[in-house]
C-alpha cells in the first residue's frame, strides 16, 4: 500500500494495510485530527524529494513529521528517549474509501 502527501513529495510504502487506526484525543493529536496506523519502522518505507519538517514537544519522545512543501502531517517516529520503536503513519493520506474500510480505535491519550 502506498500513500502520499498532497503534493507527492512524501511517499510512504506499507508492507500491508493496517488492521485498525487509532484516533487519539491527546492535546496534539486532537489538533492534528490524525488517524494513526502503528508499525515497526522496518515495515514502512518513507521517501521524499525535499526533507520533512518535524515538531517534537514535551518529553521529546515523538517527532511529528510533515511535508515541507504542502504541510501535510504524514507520520511520526519515536526518538531514542522513548521505550518503544514506532513509526506511525497518518492514514488520513489514504483515499476516503480505503480509510472508511479500516476499523477505528479511540485512544484516550488526554488521560495520560
Amino acid at each position: 500500500m502506498e500513500l502520499t502527501c498532497h503534493c507527492g513529495n512524501v511517499n510512504i510504502k506499507l508492507e500491508s494495510p493496517p488492521s485498525e487506526v487509532g484516533e487519539c484525543n491527546c492535546s496534539i493529536c486532537r489538533r492534528y485530527a490524525a488517524s494513526w496506523a502503528y508499525f515497526s519502522p522496518k515495515q514502512v518505507e518513507v521517501t521524499c524529494s525535499e526533507e520533512t519538517d518535524f515538531y517534537c514537544w514535551g518529553d521529546k519522545e515523538v517527532e511529528f513529521h510533515r511535508c515541507s512543501i504542502c504541510g501535510c502531517l504524514t507520520h511520526y517516529v519515536t526518538t531514542e528517549k522513548c521505550d518503544s520503536n514506532i513509526l506511525a503513519v497518518n492514514m488520513k493520506m489514504a483515499e476516503n474509501e480505503v480509510l472508511a474500510a479500516i476499523p477505528v480505535r479511540k485512544i484516550d491519550g488526554a488521560s495520560y
